[in-house]
C-alpha cells in the first residue's frame, strides 16, 4: 500500500481543478514538462535527487521571468498541418450527400396533405410549444400555452396553422375541457362517420355534431355558483382560457380563419357551440367573448342552415344582456357564407321566429349605440335581399307606419351640417388712395417711428422706459414687415436721412384713438401743393388753426378756449379760401368778420362728442357681394368618397324593400299597392334627404326610381 500512494498522489496533482460555479473555465496553456526522475513503471519507491529550486524558472511562481525559463534555448520548429476537406472548401465532394436529404414539405401548398406530415424536430420555440402541447405533460402544456399566447399576440401575422399540423385541433380539444370542469364529463372525438354511437359525450369532429345542443341539455352542470376555486380548478381553467385565446388571436389572420374553417370545420363548430353555451358565470364570460370573436372571423367561410346548432347558438345571443355578446353575434350572423360562392344566400334567416325579428327591430332604435345599430342594419340588409323574407316581415312589423319611417329617419344619422357658397357677383370697394397721407408729424423716418413707439409704450416707472433700444426696435420692424428695409439716403449736400423703405402707406392717417386726421384745405400759395394740408386730430384743433393762422382772428382769452373775437374789421380783409371756394371770388373781401367766419365754419367738420366711437376703417363699398348658399347634411364617407355608416345601410335596406314588396293590394291600407302604401307619404322626406345629403344621392336616386317604376306615386 505504501508503494502505491506516491503514484496516486502524483496523478491527482496532474489533474486540473473544476472551475467554480458561474466562473468561466480558462485552460492552462503552460507547456507540460515531464520529469525524467519519476518512473511509473515500477511500484517501488525510488530515490529522487533534490532539484535546484529556482523560483524565477517556475511558471507558476510570482517571480517567474522569461529569461530564466529552462526551454528558452530550444529551437522552434514549424508545425505540420494537413488540409481536411469540408463542404466549404470542397463543395463538389459533398454534392451527392445533399441529394440524399429528404425534401422539406411545402406547408403553404393548399393541396398538400398537411395533417399527415411531421415537422422536423428542432429547438425552435414554435416547435417546442407545438409538441409540448401535444405531449399532454402538465409542465410542457403550461410552457406551451404560455409561449403560444405570447407568439399569437406579438407575431400573429407570421404564425399560421398550416405550418403546424394538428395545432388547431389540439388547442380546441384543450379548450373543450371546460365541459369536464363544469359537468365532470370528458368529450371523445370521433373522426369516422361510419361509427355511429348514442353516447352523450362523443362528438362528430369530422362534420360536426348536429344534436350537440340536445347533448348539452342532457349533461347536468355541477359547477358551484360561488367564486371559491381550488388550485387545480384555477390551473385547469387558466389553461382552457389560454388555449381559446391562442385560437382567437390566430384566426384574426385571414389565412388562419380560412384554414381552420375548411380543414377543421366539424370540430370548430362543436368547439364554438360548447363555448357559447357555457354556464352563465362571470369567470366563464371571457371564454364566451373569445368564442364570439372567433365566430366573427370564421363564419364568412362557413355554411349554415336553420337546424345548425352553431346558428341557433348565435341567434340566442341576440337576447343576451351583455352588449358585447349582442354586437359580436350580430356580426357573425350577418356574415355567414359571405366569402363563399353561395347562390341562394343565407337560407337560415327564413326560419327566424317572430320574437327574434322584433328584437332585431328594437336594436335599430338604439341611436346612442352605433355598433349595435350598425350590426342590426347589416342583418336587415341581408334579410331583405330575399323577397320572401320581406313578406314574412310584413306580418311581424307594421311596414308603412313603423319600419319604413324608421329607416328613413336613419338616412341622416351622423349627418354633419355643411355649407357651400356660389358667388354670383363679387364685391367692389373704393380703390385705396395713391398718395401718402400728408402729415408733417408722422413722417416715415426711423427717428419718427422710434419716437412714436417710445411715446406710446414707454413707462416712466420702469428704468429706461421698459422699451426696446432704437437699434433693436428698427430690427424688429424689418422682421415684422417683410417688405420693409432700413435705408440711409444721402440728401443734398451733407444732409443724411434715415428712412424705412417698403412699408405700405396708410390709406388714411389715424390717431391713437382711431379717428382719422383732419386736413386743412386752405389755399396757400407758399406750399408746393397750393394748400396748407396740415393735419389735426380733432375738429376743434382744425377750427382753431383756420381761424388763427389763416383768418388771423384773435382768441377771446384763456377763459374761453376755442372762441375768437368776431368784431367787424376796419377794412374788408376777410375772404374764404377753403378748397377754392368761389363765394368771395367774384366780389371784394368783406369786413364782416362774423359773416365770413360763419361761412368758413360751414366747410369745417362739426365738433365731435366726448363719447363718440371711432368710425369704421373699411373703404366704401361700390358694389355689393351677391352669394347663393346651399346647406347640406352629409353623412360619413371614406377616403374614396364612398358612403359608409348607418345612413348608407339604411338606404340599402329601403332599396331592398322597394324592390321586394309584393305587387298585391294592401287591403288594410285603403286598397293601394304595398309600394304606394309604404312610400307615397314618405316621398317628400326622401327627396329632401336626397337634396341635402350628397353622400347618398346615388343610392337614393336608385330608390326613387324603384319607387316610381310601374306605379305613379
Amino acid at each position: 500500500m505504501s508503494g502505491t500512494t506516491p503514484q496516486r498522489t502524483s496523478l491527482r496533482q496532474g489533474l486540473r481543478q473544476a472551475p467554480k460555479v458561474n466562473q468561466p473555465f480558462i485552460p492552462d496553456t503552460t507547456p507540460a514538462r515531464r520529469s525524467h526522475h519519476q518512473s511509473f513503471t515500477s511500484p517501488q519507491p525510488q530515490h529522487i535527487p533534490p532539484m535546484n529550486h529556482n523560483p524565477a524558472a517556475n511558471p507558476n511562481s510570482a517571480h517567474f521571468a522569461v529569461e530564466s525559463w529552462e526551454g528558452r534555448n530550444q529551437p522552434q520548429l514549424p508545425m505540420s498541418t494537413r488540409e481536411v476537406p469540408t463542404p466549404g472548401n470542397r463543395p463538389a465532394l459533398f454534392a451527392h450527400d445533399r441529394s440524399k436529404l429528404a425534401k422539406q414539405p411545402d406547408f403553404y401548398d393548399p393541396y398538400f396533405p398537411l395533417k399527415y406530415l411531421e415537422i422536423p424536430r428542432n429547438d425552435h420555440i414554435y416547435k417546442r410549444a407545438h409538441y409540448g402541447l401535444q405531449s399532454g405533460i402538465p409542465d410542457e402544456v403550461d410552457f406551451a400555452l404560455y409561449h403560444l399566447v405570447q407568439i399569437s399576440n406579438q407575431r400573429w401575422d407570421k404564425f399560421k396553422f398550416e405550418g403546424f399540423p394538428l395545432l388547431a385541433e389540439t388547442l380546441m380539444q384543450k379548450a373543450l375541457e371546460i365541459t369536464h370542469l363544469c359537468t365532470g364529463v370528458r368529450w371523445e372525438f370521433e373522426y369516422d362517420p361510419r361509427r355511429l354511437t348514442d353516447r352523450v359525450n362523443v362528438l362528430n369532429s369530422l362534420h360536426g355534431t348536429r344534436d350537440l345542443l340536445d347533448k348539452l341539455r342532457k349533461i347536468p352542470v355541477n359547477l358551484p355558483t360561488d367564486s371559491l376555486e381550488t388550485e387545480e380548478f384555477n390551473h385547469a381553467l387558466r389553461n382552457i382560457k389560454e388555449a381559446t385565446l391562442v385560437v382567437r388571436n390566430m384566426v384574426l389572420l385571414r389565412e388562419n380563419a380560412f384554414y381552420v374553417s375548411q380543414y377543421a370545420s366539424g370540430l370548430l363548430r362543436d368547439f364554438l357551440v360548447i363555448l357559447i353555451n357555457v354556464p352563465n358565470q362571470p369567470r366563464l364570460n371571457e371564454l364566451k367573448n373569445d368564442a364570439l370573436d372567433i365566430a366573427e372571423e370564421v363564419t364568412k367561410y362557413m355554411r349554415t342552415d336553420a337546424e345548425d346548432p352553431f346558428w341557433i347558438s348565435l341567434v340566442n345571443c341576440i337576447d343576451s344582456p351583455d352588449r358585447s355578446h349582442v354586437m359580436k353575434a350580430l356580426w357573425a350572423l350577418t356574415h355567414f357564407s359571405t366569402e363563399l360562392n353561395v347562390g341562394d344566400g343565407n337560407r337560415a334567416m327564413e326560419s327566424l321566429s317572430k320574437p327574434t325579428l322584433q328584437q332585431m327591430y328594437y336594436h335599430t332604435l338604439l341611436d346612442l349605440d352605433k355598433d349595435i345599430l350598425s350590426g342590426a342594419l347589416d342583418f336587415w340588409y341581408q334579410y331583405t335581399l330575399n323577397p320572401d323574407n320581406i313578406e314574412t316581415l310584413m306580418d311581424v312589423i307594421n311596414f308603412p307606419i313603423v319600419f319604413v319611417p324608421r329607416m328613413i329617419a336613419l338616412l341622416t344619422y351622423e349627418g354633419r351640417p355643411t355649407k357651400r357658397e356660389t358667388v354670383l357677383q363679387e364685391e367692389k370697394v373704393a380703390p385705396p388712395p395713391a398718395d401718402i397721407p400728408r402729415d408733417q408729424e408722422c413722417e416715415i423716418t426711423q427717428i419718427a417711428l422710434w419716437q412714436a413707439y417710445q411715446s406710446r409704450f414707454a413707462d416712466s416707472r420702469v428704468p429706461g422706459g421698459g422699451v426696446l433700444p432704437a437699434a433693436e426696435f428698427i430690427k424688429n420692424v424689418s422682421n415684422t414687415f417683410t417688405n420693409a428695409q432700413a435705408q440711409v439716403i444721402n440728401g443734398p449736400g451733407t444732409a443724411t436721412k434715415f428712412i424705412i423703405k417698403g412699408i405700405r402707406p396708410l390709406e388714411t392717417a389715424y390717431t391713437f384713438d382711431g379717428f382719422p386726421y383732419l386736413y386743412c384745405k386752405w389755399a396757400d400759395n407758399s406750399k408746393p401743393a397750393g394748400m396748407c394740408l396740415r393735419a389735426f386730430g380733432s375738429p376743434q384743433d382744425l377750427k382753431a388753426h383756420v381761424f388763427a393762422d389763416h383768418m388771423h382772428l384773435e382768441p377771446e382769452g384763456e377763459d374761453a378756449p376755442g372762441k375768437f373775437k368776431l368784431e367787424t374789421a376796419e377794412t374788408p380783409i376777410h375772404t374764404c379760401q377753403w378748397d377754392n371756394c368761389p363765394r368771395f371770388r367774384a366780389s371784394e373781401p368783406s369786413a364782416n368778420t362774423a359773416m365770413v367766419a360763419g361761412h368758413v365754419s360751414s366747410h369745417l367738420p362739426e365738433d365731435r362728442p366726448a363719447n363718440a366711437a371711432p368710425p369704421s376703417t373699411k373703404r366704401a363699398v361700390l358694389q355689393e357681394r351677391i352669394v347663393r348658399k346651399w346647406y347640406y347634411m352629409d353623412t360619413p364617407m371614406n377616403e374614396k368618397s364612398e358612403p359608409i355608416g348607418v345612413a348608407y345601410k339604411a338606404a340599402l335596406v329601403l332599396r331592398n324593400i322597394a324592390r321586394g314588396l309584393p305587387n298585391r293590394v294592401a287591403t288594410k291600407h285603403g286598397g293601394l299597392s304595398w309600394k304606394k302604401t309604404c312610400f307615397v307619404s314618405q316621398r317628400p322626406k326622401i327627396v329632401e334627404v336626397w337634396d341635402r345629403n350628397r353622400a347618398l344621392r346615388k343610392e337614393l336616386t336608385e330608390l326613387i326610381m324603384v319607387m316610381e317604376k310601374d306605379d305613379d306615386i
